[in-house]
């Protein structure tokens, strides 16, 4: 029977679509290519132009909301209709979300096919005027189907509407409501479930304005009795087609051979005025058969149309035949006509229906998850329609996908439709997957199918015996947290420390029914062999691991994420140094000023030993480049948050001094202070070669590697666990493969850059980054500091909080009691906090200039990866390229940003330009 018959309910009122449209773009599924933008609701320019950003609702939460929806008529058996909740006290009852659990979820299958998004998780409810529940039910998951271009926008663009069939099950009934329809549908429907469908359209996406009601949109919707073996997300009935050029969209038919009556569902067929708005009049319907080619002839009235017969109706109408006219319309296509005889839909040649019981699957290449399985259902003249040749896929099916290429109908008109699939080898890279459209049809016509099957197959995810975080689990959830912005004010899928935290509810999150409203995550594109392996990492006890360097592979990983660490604290420090105005705060520019050369030194010692074991250093676009504000790459200080600001106290000592805070290791017990092996051990060229060693210290710097124990986390834990791996991994001799063409030499090192041919070099450059970043303050010369440029980074930015150099008391100790390191903060630029040249206005001067800067950096990065990579030869290029991005950052202080601030580099490198 369905929705689409006696007795039957209707509703009608607003809905919230709250989808997130951050992961819409294919693009921002990269993470290397992610940008803090495409967090951002897009923004338009009053000469058109348009930042796409993070597109209309980028803090969506993904939630269906029924916000004001009200039963607004109900048909009984006989159908007498009901509109007065004095007649029936359903009517006026409210259909509402459930109030023991989430909001059901928006899915879309797949960035590359958001046109069938699925609801999961939806229950509802039918709430009388006085509060009480009168029905409750969980609606079986279901696609979008029939999208039509319902209006036009000022834009130009189209209005859609779509429409949502399926069933609802696991019905509970209230007690105590006096409702003679709700007790006659409860007893027309059989295994206590219920048909229902609605259609949504007029949702307000912003794309003129931004109203009030941005994500609100307009729903009807029809509930009626479920019989055993109908199918569920389809009437297996009749079709009308759109026909010719005329602007109504396909409806669902049903003819009722007990009563006569002919049921026409015009709830997604009629256009609009506008958005949302009334529907255009059509005048008086008539329905029709066709005889004799597209001869119409008249058969009977279609009654309820006009007036607001889609808010009261939702566009369901019907005619009622006498013997008759049931005879003509058994053996006859049908149709739809207006008043002057123009046929606005019509059945196809043959009066043939074909549909499958749904059409999205979502397939892992392992058992039980490689199979699924779908019914196609055919009907002709409304009747199941045995023998009916179906064709499955057009020519060769993509390799990763086995389907029947036809499949032919029984004696009830069904036609089943096995699907299986195999690795398809992560054709799409960052997106999972592969993605493929099966049409379907009569044979006779291939180029005009009646339907698609939509197929997602995963890739065969092989889990390592030990997941880590930095290795396994981070890229995950890092996508999660870029995509799902709105998370982020909750839970940081990407920060080790909040992700163990929650480990309980992650994981139970993770394990959830696929159509649970609690299911995570709320995109259902996590592969079971994914989630199967984060799970297995997070019941891994004491504690999830974050990084084990287990093969040479591994450490190229690592050292490759020591590069962008090195790259990410470059930006914070030069933001401070360039927002120092010229002839002010001289002492404090020179000290953050060494602290950037030594860390364009350990950048470039790190490519060094990359380059040595094999690897190739990737600097720049395309591929990851921090930013702001944001976490240091890879595991270390997950907590901090690194930010773009001006020179100030409070920003040396929050952000500067926490990123090179000591963590002075334990060594067999007690906290170890002070150098590892004596300079003088070690004789370099002026290239950077080592000519000799000491073997006694090269062996006593080995084992304080593997003896050290650090706070997990922090740099030196990092590099530690680096220089663990090398020793490792190196046992036989052959881990340092790479061509010694690719080493860089840089004489001017403010320290040595050692080119690295062996065990020995890298060590000894891995010490000599941990000494420069964190290293304790030495006595160089026996009563006094010495070089001031020797103490480690925390050291010297701890000078400037405390404003004097660090030097011995007369005990002997240190303490910051040397010459005043005076701070003017007049002598500061009022540089804009976390500059970003996306928030200055499209077409600004502002945009303009700030757009100039990051080609300059862009520049400058990929100067350095082509150092990097074989041509050392450009390094004094690079040098160069620094000055133009300085000359650029100072040129940004002269432009206003608002009325306290001037802007300030962003030191954005733009992966995706719209």
């Amino acid at each position: 029977m369905s929705y689409l018959g006696y007795p039957r309910l209707n509703f009608a009122g607003t809905f919230q679509a709250d989808v997130d449209t951050a992961n819409n773009p294919a693009s921002h599924h990269d993470n290397n290519v992610f940008e803090p933008r495409f967090q951002w609701r897009l923004v338009w320019s009053p000469d058109g132009n348009v930042d796409v950003n993070g597109q209309w609702n980028p803090r969506g939460t993904n939630d269906l909301r029924f916000t004001d929806v009200r039963v607004t008529s109900v048909y009984d058996r006989d159908g007498r209709i009901v509109t007065s909740p004095s007649e029936d006290p359903v009517v006026g009852s409210r259909v509402t979300d459930d109030d023991r659990r989430p909001h059901g979820k928006f899915v879309d299958l797949d960035p590359h096919n958001q046109l069938v998004t699925e609801l999961f998780g939806v229950r509802l409810r039918l709430v009388d005027r006085t509060g009480r529940e009168a029905l409750r039910g969980d609606f079986v998951p279901s696609s979008m189907t029939d999208l039509f271009p319902r209006a036009q926008l000022p834009t130009g663009r189209p209005d859609m509407s779509a429409t949502y069939q399926s069933v609802l099950t696991g019905l509970e009934w209230g007690e105590g409501v006096n409702s003679p329809f709700l007790r006659a549908l409860r007893s027309a429907t059989q295994e206590n479930t219920l048909s229902i469908k609605f259609t949504t359209d007029g949702v307000e996406d912003g794309s003129e304005h931004w109203p009030d009601n941005v994500t609100f949109g307009r729903i009807v919707g029809s509930l009626g009795p479920y019989r055993t073996g109908e199918p569920k997300r389809l009437v297996a009935g009749r079709r009308l087609r759109k026909f010719g050029a005329g602007r109504f969209n396909h409806a669902p038919c049903r003819v009722d051979e007990q009563s006569g009556l002919v049921f026409v569902d015009l709830g997604n067929s009629v256009p609009a005025t506008s958005r949302g708005g009334p529907l255009v009049e059509v005048g008086a319907l008539f329905l029709a058969v066709l005889t004799g080619g597209d001869q119409p002839r008249v058969v009977a009235p279609l009654d309820g149309v006009g007036g607001d017969f889609y808010r009261r109706d939702a566009g369901i109408v019907t005619a009622r035949l006498d013997p008759g006219q049931r005879a003509l319309v058994a053996g006859n296509r049908l149709a739809v006509t207006d008043g002057t005889g123009m046929i606005l839909l019509a059945e196809n040649h043959d009066a043939t229906m074909v549909q499958a019981d749904g059409q999205v699957f979502r397939l892992y290449p392992r058992p039980p998850h490689d199979t699924v399985g779908t019914v196609i259902h055919a009907t002709r003249f409304g009747l199941p329609a045995a023998g009916v040749r179906i064709f499955v896929g057009t020519g060769q099916p993509p390799r990763e996908l086995t389907v029947p290429a036809l499949v032919v109908t029984d004696e009830r008109g069904r036609a089943p439709v096995t699907i299986t699939g195999t690795d398809p080898g992560n054709p799409r890279r960052f997106i999972d997957g592969s993605l493929t459209a099966l049409h379907y049809g009569f044979p006779d016509r291939p180029t005009e199918p009646e339907g698609r099957l939509m197929v997602r197959v995963f890739d065969l995810y092989r889990a390592p015996r030990r997941p880590t975080w930095v290795r396994d689990v981070q890229p995950i959830f890092q996508r999660y947290a870029n995509l799902v912005p709105v998370m982020h004010d909750v839970l940081d899928l990407g920060n080790y420390h909040e992700v163990t935290r929650h480990a309980d509810y992650i994981r139970r999150t993770l394990l959830a029914d696929v159509h649970s409203p609690n299911h995570m995550p709320a995109t259902r594109d996590l592969s079971p062999g994914k989630r199967d392996m984060i799970v297995n990492w997070l019941n891994t006890t004491p504690a999830p691991p974050v990084l084990e360097i287990e093969s040479p592979a591994d450490l190229r990983d690592t050292l490759q994420q020591a590069l962008l660490v090195e790259l990410a604290t470059i930006p914070p420090y030069l933001a401070a140094l360039f927002s120092v105005k010229p002839g002010h705060n001289l002492k404090i520019a020179e000290l953050i000023r060494g602290v950037v050369l030594e860390e364009m030194q350990h950048l470039a010692q790190v490519c060094n030993i990359l380059n040595a074991v094999g690897g190739k250093p990737q600097i720049g676009r395309p591929g990851f480049v921090p930013t702001y504000p944001g976490r240091l790459p890879g595991p270390v200080l997950p907590d901090l948050r690194v930010r773009l600001r001006r020179l100030s106290i409070e920003h040396v000592r929050d952000v500067f001094m926490a990123i090179e805070r000591p963590a002075h290791p334990t060594v067999d017990g007690r906290t170890f202070r002070g150098r590892v092996i004596d300079p003088a051990s070690v004789r370099l060229d002026r290239a950077g070669a080592v000519l000799s060693a000491d073997e006694g210290a090269m062996r006593t710097l080995a084992e304080w590697f593997e003896r050290a124990e650090y706070t997990p986390m922090t740099i030196g834990w990092f590099y530690n666990r680096i220089a663990r791996a090398i020793i490792r991994l190196d046992r036989e001799g052959r881990l340092f493969t790479g061509d010694p063409a690719t080493q860089v030499s840089w004489p001017d090192a403010p320290g040595l850059l050692y080119k690295v041919t062996d065990r020995r070099s890298a060590l000894l450059g891995i010490y000599q980054i941990v000494e420069q970043g964190e290293g304790s303050p030495h006595d160089l010369n026996g009563d006094g500091l010495g070089d001031p440029n020797e103490l480690g980074h925390y050291y010297r930015f701890a000078e400037i909080v405390e404003g004097r150099q660090l030097a011995r008391d007369d005990r002997g100790r240190w303490a910051y009691t040397g010459p005043e390191i005076p701070f003017d903060p007049n002598g500061v630029y009022p540089v804009v906090d976390d500059a970003d040249t996306y928030r200055s206005p499209i077409g600004s001067v502002a945009r303009r200039e700030s757009i100039m800067c990051d080609e300059s950096y862009t520049r400058l990065l990929t100067a350095l990866h082509r150092v990097f990579n074989g041509h050392s030869e450009g390094l004094d290029d690079t040098v160069g390229l620094m000055f133009q991005l300085q000359l650029q950052a100072k040129k940004l202080y002269g432009i206003r940003f608002d009325e306290h601030t001037v802007l300030g580099p962003a030191f954005q490198s733009p992966g995706v330009k719209f």
